[in-house]
């Protein structure tokens, strides 16, 4: 029994460092891990330095549906350009200038045309490397000539500046990283003179559709293509 027991107590004692290694192994690798997760985690997280605004720009047509004061709608056709930063993943900057044009307004010879320019933020519920959709608040200004009637059953050339802003938003497809389509739908408020020299606001509807190129621009100056 004391043989038994002896050996059995040495075998324990023989197992102890082979024990003691495998725990000093297993910490080694836990603390590894420990130590390199942060490390992997804060590696994901962009750096400020260095780091800029996602950039866009569009250019496209736009089809725009303006009522004239004491008379019916005109259909117009016009160019749109814009340019978005994006300074966050889903907030951004937008300017947008768009101008509409239509000719021989009620076979006067005389055409009618709105400039609009505005500048406010844009949001993206929806981003990832296909689809985005944004919806924007824009405000700025408008410069409106054209054809009104006179109330005698003639009609007068008008030219109005006033305040636009406009509620909408968009879908925009990735062709490329670099390169999209988007398609916009917005309400638009301008104003405009009626027959009794009054300035009116107009409730006008427009559709754009357009090519979007995107980058990212750094501090330093240097430009990547742009990934949703």
């Amino acid at each position: 029994m004391r043989n038994n027991a002896s050996h059995s107590l040495l075998s324990f004692v023989s197992r102890l460092p082979a024990k003691r290694d495998m725990t000093r192994k297993i910490s080694w690798k836990l603390a590894l891990i420990l130590a390199l997760f942060p490390a992997s985690a804060f590696a994901q997280v962009p750096s400020p330095t260095g780091s800029g605004p996602f950039i866009s720009a569009s250019l496209g047509y736009s089809y725009l549906s303006l009522p004239v004061p004491s008379a019916t709608r005109i259909d117009m056709n016009g160019l749109d350009a814009s340019a978005t930063a994006n300074f966050r993943s889903r907030f951004g900057i937008k300017v947008d200038v768009n101008y509409a044009r239509q000719a021989n307004v009620f076979s006067t010879g005389h055409h009618s045309d709105l400039l609009t320019y505005m500048l406010g933020p844009s949001f993206y519920p929806v981003s990832n490397e296909r689809w985005a959709v944004n919806v924007q608040a824009l405000v700025g200004g408008s410069r409106a000539n054209g054809v009104i009637p006179n109330g005698t059953g003639g009609f007068d050339t008008a030219f109005t500046d006033g305040v636009a802003w406009e509620i909408g938003g968009g879908i925009e497809r990735s062709i490329f990283s670099s390169l999209a389509i988007r398609t916009e739908a917005d309400y638009l408020r301008t104003s405009f003179i009626d027959a009794n020299a009054v300035v009116r606001g107009q409730n006008d509807f427009r559709i754009t559709g357009s090519l979007v190129f995107r980058w990212h621009w750094h501090s330093q100056g240097r430009r990547a293509p742009k990934h949703f």
